[in-house]
């Protein structure tokens, strides 16, 4: 398998089996990243645990919370590319437009930037000095956009089989097997 092509060309199709390998190197790459960047955002549950007292402060939560949109934007300008790069073959070899493949990261993009201006979650007290954060309208109406957008490419790319034959954005991965 060609790594580089299947992570940084838009060109050409793959089938589902190329994209399910892709998906779990993501998958594992985010894992592996994300134990990076808690330490260093200061989001390890350890510094949590070691002064609880902290969970009951609204300030720790809105750090918290903007050191978390600060890890999803890290996240999305490592991987927003050569994810895009693989749906786009996926989708090509499903024979969807072109556009499709930027449009889908839009909702993610928005629950970035609202995370990061702050507008994405208020710090409430649950009762007894409890304080938890709790997503703004906006933000659950994106989260549930998403959700949906991820459903459908759930099974757009993982579980339905390309065009048969030849598109317009080149030969079926499949011919010859």
């Amino acid at each position: 398998m060609d790594w580089k092509w299947l992570f940084t060309s838009f060109d050409g199709r793959i089938g589902r089996q190329s994209w399910w390998i892709g998906v779990v190197i993501f998958i594992v790459a985010a894992i592996v990243l994300n134990f990076i960047l808690w330490p260093i955002l200061g989001m390890g549950t350890m510094g949590m645990m070691s002064d609880p007292t902290k969970m009951q402060d609204p300030n720790f939560w809105s750090g918290f919370m903007r050191a978390a949109a600060f890890q999803r934007l890290i996240m999305l300008a490592i991987f927003i590319y050569p994810a895009t790069a693989l749906m786009g073959k996926r989708l090509n070899d499903r024979d969807r437009p072109e556009w499709v493949k930027f449009a889908i990261w839009i909702p993610n993009i928005l629950m970035t930037l609202l995370g990061l201006l702050g507008l994405g979650w208020t710090v409430s007290d649950i009762g007894n000095g409890v304080m938890m954060p709790q997503m703004s309208g906006l933000a659950w109406l994106l989260s549930v956009i998403s959700l949906v957008v991820g459903i459908w490419l759930l099974v757009e790319l993982g579980f339905l089989r390309g065009t048969d034959g030849n598109n317009r954005f080149g030969a079926d991965p499949l011919a010859g097997k």
